[in-house]
């Protein structure tokens, strides 16, 4: 997501003041801002991030309500898979379900069968999923749940090849409760109606999500980049404000719930401006080919 920067710079300075005096930005919390202080936050933030807190809170709410439909309300549990999800994962564990963050990236183009993972990296990633309960003993012991691993797909190796590594004899050594989910076959026709196939392609959630970036060699240090607050990616003052501003946001649409008729218009604009030019595509396909040839070679 790239704001422009020069232009809500100024306007953070007396969000942070504002915002600053909360301790923690929660559905409690902003209700108990007095409604003309709201109003100075809401006209204070950019039409474009109130459009992606609006979407966020659409798509928890929906998700949600189709998943306790499925399986029951307290019947599963939702694995979130990298960042594209995260923060709609998290609104929906606000929402009473049981949500674990799962901070893995870059698996589109990973070679999974031959994946060797080092020691240290190894040892590192079964003391975090132990510490969220995401173990072969903790599966068994709620076999009646369905552990959900969702998240956004484009082409779906990211999901195929999260599943496949989870399901390794030395991690869930296939867990029959174990699923995956594509998050497009739970939104259904919004999926592209309301614009969300766009956003997740774009990454327009990233810089908001709950963990950070991580490759799969990198496991190593998996319990910085599980943490929002020690990921490498938000430390900045800015995407601080950000980042702040956006759930404050999502809470004050979920308590007025003016989400329904949500479109990102503002945001869809940028996308095809900064991303759908020709010479954008052609990058973008560029890319590809060289990711692709470079999997091609190491598996040789």
């Amino acid at each position: 997501m790239s704001l422009n920067i020069q232009k809500i710079q100024p306007m953070f300075s007396d969000c942070h003041k504002r915002l600053n005096k909360i301790r923690k930005i929660s559905f409690e919390s902003v209700r108990k801002i007095p409604e003309n202080e709201k109003q100075k936050l809401r006209n204070a933030t950019p039409q474009r991030l109130i459009e992606l807190a609006k979407m966020n809170c659409y798509a928890a709410d929906k998700i949600k309500r189709e998943l306790d439909k499925q399986y029951g309300e307290k019947n599963y549990v939702i694995i979130s898979l990298g960042r594209s999800l995260s923060s709609i994962c998290e609104l929906i564990r606000l929402l009473g379900t049981d949500v674990l963050h799962l901070p893995m990236s870059d698996l589109r183009h990973t070679d999974i069968k031959n994946e060797q993972i080092q020691a240290n990296s190894e040892i590192m990633f079964k003391k975090y999923r132990e510490s969220i309960g995401l173990t072969r003993d903790e599966l068994e012991k709620h076999s009646d749940k369905k552990y959900i691993l969702i998240d956004y797909t484009h082409y779906g190796r990211s999901l195929d090849n999260a599943y496949d590594f989870l399901q390794r004899y030395e991690i869930l050594d296939n867990a029959q409760n174990l699923i995956k989910l594509p998050v497009c076959n739970v939104l259904g026709e919004d999926y592209t109606k309301r614009g969300f196939e766009k956003l997740f392609q774009f990454s327009r959630f990233k810089l908001l999500a709950m963990v950070g970036k991580l490759s799969i060699k990198r496991l190593s240090s998996i319990f910085i980049q599980a943490d929002e607050n020690s990921a490498h990616e938000y430390k900045g003052n800015i995407t601080k404000g950000i980042r702040k501003l956006f759930w404050f946001n999502v809470f004050d649409s979920m308590n007025n719930k003016n989400y329904k008729d949500i479109f990102p218009q503002k945001e869809i604009d940028a996308v095809y401006k900064h991303y759908m030019s020709p010479q954008a595509v052609r990058n973008y396909i560029a890319r590809e080919q060289k990711e692709v040839a470079k999997i091609s070679k190491n598996s040789k």
